[in-house]
């Protein structure tokens, strides 16, 4: 039907009316547009009417991403299978068993309920054909957080019996029964009544439709090709109502949502996983090098303060020590010109020296009044002799003249010898 001038006003205003408006939160739907390569954005809000956007509007803030894929790349067939068991594992059963399971189809395969009966469960078999034709999709699709068909968003809340819609410059039709999509396919204006006629006999047959489309919705569909597919369609199904709106009406989300990826978005999902679990692994691992660090600093912290307390501590006993040690500095330089030899400790230092081999053990050192008795005990002969004579050979020794008498027998493996060294005094040494 032609459009009336105030519709086009109507359309003029709507733009202006919304132009600036700060959009956020619901959900964006994209959906594939009548002509070829082309995609509609629409804005479901959580309160307020859907609002169709522009190419060049930017997306509302805190909103849900959910993409429609085209029909055209997706396979679909309705089943009845058994009430117990998977789903999916009973739907891949019977297209394997039906040679439609196709290559690639098994990941991305979805079954989605229809209706129930005593021992059987109506569902829509629903895969995306491989290679999926991404190079028709929207700029960033893999991201979106949800993936449709359109046969599910199409129509009213109540959707009638069957919907024809113009998806990128092709005709869809899909059946519906108590609201949910039963199949849906292409078709082609000439021989889309035929088509479609044949098919709902087929599934009417089959028990998937309850009776034969009464009600069918053109929707979205240039004038031109409509007034075609209307005549073919009253054609084939003389008592159903065909109607078709003025607009297109924006999309109607199902109450049970489904999530078909295809193979592309799968894996960008897994690797945005795998990122986010990286990051995880990163953050998790810098705040652990931060904790270690904050640990370190501190530890640093408390070493810095036991290290000035010692500095501090230290400082108050240098000037005693100073003290002490020149005081012994200035012994060390009186005692060579008094005495060096009569030292006690030097000397007995200087008799124990031949003794390290641990064959010789000294019993008694006596110092008195420049007379040195040395007693020792060694294991044979042959040693007592080396010891007394590398004891006269030390250069602190040597000012005494030296006795010894024959080393005895003190037992078995031990002999005991006597040394006496007597040392002039100095007044009988000097010149």
């Amino acid at each position: 039907m032609p459009e009336t001038p105030a519709t086009d006003k109507a359309k003029e205003v709507t733009p202006l009316a919304v132009k600036g408006k700060e959009r956020s939160g619901g959900l964006v739907v994209e959906r594939p547009g009548t002509e070829p390569g082309t995609w509609e954005r629409w804005h479901l809000p959580i309160e307020g009417t859907p609002e169709k956007l522009e190419a060049e509007d930017p997306l509302p803030t805190k909103s849900s991403r959910v993409m429609t894929l085209p029909s055209s790349s997706l396979f679909s067939w309705p089943l009845w299978i058994a009430l117990e068991g998977d789903s999916r594992e009973l739907v891949k059963m019977e297209l394997a068993g039906r040679h439609l399971l196709k290559r690639g189809m098994e990941e991305g395969l979805t079954a989605i309920p229809i209706l129930q009966r005593s021992e059987r469960r109506l569902v829509l078999a629903v895969a995306t054909e491989e290679p999926f034709p991404e190079e028709v999709m929207p700029d960033g699709w893999k991201n979106s957080e949800r993936f449709e068909i359109a046969a599910r968003l199409r129509g009213p809340a109540e959707k009638p019996d069957m919907i024809l819609w113009q998806e990128q410059g092709a005709i869809q039709a899909a059946y519906y029964r108590d609201g949910e999509t039963v199949w849906f396919c292409a078709v082609r204006p000439g021989h889309c009544g035929s088509i479609l006629q044949r098919a709902s006999v087929r599934l009417l047959s089959e028990g998937i439709l309850g009776h034969l489309p009464a009600t069918i919705l053109l929707q979205g569909i240039l004038l031109e090709t409509s007034l075609l597919l209307t005549k073919e369609l009253a054609a084939s199904f003389p008592r159903a109502n065909i109607s078709q709106p003025r607009e297109d009406t924006p999309p109607i989300l199902p109450v049970t949502p489904i999530d078909l990826p295809p193979a592309g978005a799968r894996h960008e999902r897994v690797r945005k996983h795998r990122n986010e679990r990286l990051l995880s692994i990163g953050s998790v691992a810098a705040i652990l090098y931060l904790l270690l660090l904050a640990w370190g600093s501190g530890d640093l912290l408390i070493r810095q303060a036991a290290l000035k307390r010692i500095q501090k501590e230290v400082a108050v006993v240098t000037t005693p020590a100073q003290w002490a040690i020149k005081e012994s500095e200035r012994w060390n330089a009186l005692r060579p010109a008094i005495d060096p030899t009569t030292y006690p400790l030097d000397l007995l230092a200087a008799a124990a020296f031949p003794t390290e081999g641990g064959k010789v053990r000294l019993i008694s050192f006596n110092l008195e009044q420049g007379h040195l008795q040395i007693s020792g005990e060694a294991t044979d002969v042959t040693q007592a002799y080396a010891f007394i004579e590398q004891l006269k050979k030390n250069p602190l020794l040597q000012e005494y003249d030296w006795t010894a008498g024959q080393p005895q027998l003190a037992g078995k493996n031990s002999v005991k010898f006597d040394m006496e060294g007597t040392r002039q005094s100095p007044h009988q040494t000097a010149p």
